[in-house]
């Protein structure tokens, strides 16, 4: 899908290509990247790799929602390498996603998200140009949609972990339920 690129800055036209391909991935160095259970699901089987390899536990910043381990009440998110986000890697002044095929939801969607079920571009976004919404809302809608839907699931997990567990388990143990509670909900 080509998309246009839609500025009303004068030093940006309408060039045909995907805004992303001339950014340099500030969103990717600014942002802690929080992830939900099917994007540690799809990072593991992608990556082949255990979640503890590439997850980073932070404080929860939602008390009610955050996730309650012996190690304190956490969120995940993904592990920062030289400034940014350790699946960013750069190669001749060029930074990417090497992860791109099965990247966090929320890489996925930005900068975007849904508004009273309208597509809106965030404010302050740090996109080197606008993005033309007309053209790239058919794909982002139902993105979004499969996004706000994982979310809603992780919250119900975390809230079942929580009533069930408390704090008397690990991180370990949390994430093996986790992705065991995503992969039967994708074969069932």
């Amino acid at each position: 899908m080509t998309l246009i690129v839609d500025s009303h800055d004068s030093s940006h036209n309408k060039t045909g290509e995907f805004p992303c391909v001339s950014c340099h991935t500030d969103c990717c160095k600014e942002y802690v990247i929080f992830v939900n259970a099917h994007d540690v699901y799809r990072l593991s089987k992608g990556l082949q790799m255990a979640p503890e390899k590439f997850l980073e536990i932070y404080g929860a910043k939602d008390y009610s929602l955050g996730i309650n381990l012996e190690e304190g009440l956490i969120d995940l998110a993904l592990k920062q390498k030289n400034g940014g986000c350790q699946f960013l890697e750069e190669t001749k002044d060029v930074f990417r996603c090497t992860v791109n095929d099965f990247k966090p939801g929320v890489c996925k969607s930005y900068p975007f998200a849904m508004k009273n079920g309208k597509l809106i571009q965030m404010d302050k976004i740090m996109c080197p140009v606008d993005w033309d919404l007309a053209e790239f809302e058919k794909m982002m809608v139902t993105h979004l949609k499969k996004d706000e839907f994982e979310w809603k699931f992780y919250d119900e997990l975390v809230k079942e972990w929580n009533a069930k567990h408390g704090e008397k388990k690990s991180l370990s143990e949390f994430l093996k339920f986790m992705l065991d509670k995503v992969e039967s909900s994708l074969f069932s």
